[in-house]
């Protein structure tokens, strides 16, 4: 038996290396379990947020949105259907004929060569098919093209090249004095950047924004070139202000917001190169997005792209200020976000690239009241505001500083012009052709004008 004065042994435990790393490993281990589902929840709260505002999130939710009535006739099916019987320049056509070849349109109050005109005259009968299925999709009320984005590059790109063949159809009319085919030609013109203004993509309304270009640019020429009646006028203003339509942009950074949420939840989805004999990008995507890096790009390209979203209900004159915070936060963000820099820079210029194209409509837009004017008392209006309210519901304001759209009259007709993005008011100045901005001319301060010379 043991006496009172003996102790008890005791077993020393020691504590090896290789249990302390196992501990280590297992509160790291818990930690970064943490850390993801913290992440994870983060992310959903924003797309929750983003449904509960009524916005789509996945691209089956952005189809259903976008869909037209299902007895509609689909403007986007004849258009396409046009393409096949488009004609392309020879060689003597690509170097000889303007607007779908190589050579510079004559000024405004130049007629064509005769060898130009004959040549045109011919293109278009060359391509009278596909002009006349052109004009018969235009003028159908819905349109929704193919979601494919393989095929979308290919269906845009046609969509210029229709644009510029409708253009130059008005320019031979307007030469051969057939006002109403002219006028045709110009209405038809933005019944096809109008086929594209509910297209969910941000290259959708960038094309539609170069149709309309293109068709603010004939209208010019048409106007400059034979006598358009009231009524013709009236319908090409109408058009004009339909086309100054704010959703289009909008339309385009929710479905590009559906885009980046399903490329940001599975980053292995993208289709990259190889890096590499044995290493593709689809591990490093897969470490990307075990690592929780994706999910974190996800939350903040969410944030920015909402601020895009919202920002894109302001006047035009006040987004560039919201446009510079997103790209100085955008550039703020660490390197370490890949995916996020890959996908972001472009769209906190997206909705400031209507700055591009509303000067355009709204000088159009004015100039056609001008010219109503003109035609009803025989002279040209002192100021834009004696157009209110019979011509204009009111003078339309500058996209650049928010001021009402300048009028000056000239020796023979007029200019409406916005100051351009200089902010500078260079008194009508018109840009300068390609051909002749060289050098110091480059430089030259412009404005953003419709002229009118008759």
């Amino acid at each position: 038996m043991m006496n009172e004065n003996e102790t008890i042994p005791v077993k020393r435990f020691r504590l090896k290396f290789s249990h302390v790393l196992i501990i280590l490993l297992l509160i790291g281990a818990g930690s970064f379990a943490l850390f993801r589902i913290h992440l994870k929840s983060k992310l959903q709260a924003r797309i929750d947020a983003i449904r509960a505002a009524g916005y789509p999130v996945t691209r089956a939710e952005l189809d259903e949105l976008n869909k037209i009535p299902g007895d509609a006739e689909n403007a986007a099916y004849t258009i396409m259907a046009a393409f096949s019987y488009y004609k392309v320049c020879n060689q003597i056509e690509s170097e000889s004929l303007p607007i779908v070849g190589l050579a510079e349109l004559p000024p405004r109050t130049e007629p064509l060569a005769e060898a130009t005109m004959t040549l045109a005259a011919q293109y278009i009968t060359d391509n009278v098919q596909a002009l006349e299925r052109l004009h018969v999709g235009a003028k159908i009320k819905h349109s929704r093209y193919p979601v494919d984005f393989r095929f979308q590059m290919q269906y845009l790109a046609e969509m210029r090249r229709a644009v510029r063949l409708l253009k130059l159809e008005a320019v031979v009319h307007a030469e051969n004095d057939n006002s109403q085919l002219a006028f045709r030609s110009v209405m038809s013109g933005f019944g096809i950047a109008r086929s594209l203004a509910k297209d969910p993509a941000f290259v959708s309304q960038i094309v539609r924004f170069a149709c309309q270009a293109f068709s603010v640019s004939s209208l010019e020429r048409v106007i400059n070139r034979t006598e358009l009646t009231d009524e013709q006028l009236v319908r090409l203003s109408q058009a004009v202000a339909d086309a100054q339509d704010f959703s289009g942009m909008s339309q385009a950074l929710i479905g590009e917001r559906c885009a980046a949420i399903s490329t940001l939840k599975d980053p292995t989805s993208i289709e990259l190169e190889p890096v590499g004999r044995d290493r593709p990008h689809g591990v490093v995507l897969e470490l990307y997005k075990a690592l929780g890096l994706a999910d974190m790009d996800a939350i903040i390209c969410l944030d920015l792209m909402s601020d895009c979203v919202e920002s894109a209900q302001l006047p035009l004159h006040q987004r560039q200020e919201v446009a510079d915070a997103i790209k100085a936060k955008l550039v703020s963000t660490s390197k370490i976000h890949i995916l996020l820099h890959e996908l972001m820079p472009g769209f906190s210029n997206l909705f400031t690239i209507d700055l591009t194209i509303f000067p355009l409509l709204r000088t159009a837009q004015t100039a056609l009241a001008v010219q109503r004017y003109r035609l009803a008392t025989g002279k040209l209006p002192d100021t834009l505001a004696v157009l209110v309210p019979a011509y204009l519901d009111a003078v339309p304001t500058d996209p650049f500083d928010g001021n009402e759209i300048r009028y000056k009259k000239l020796e023979a007709g007029f200019v409406v012009y916005s100051i351009g993005e200089d902010l500078s008011d260079d008194g009508g100045t018109e840009r300068l052709p390609w051909s002749k901005r060289k050098g110091k001319h480059n430089s030259l301060n412009w404005d953003v004008t419709f002229i009118v010379e008759r």
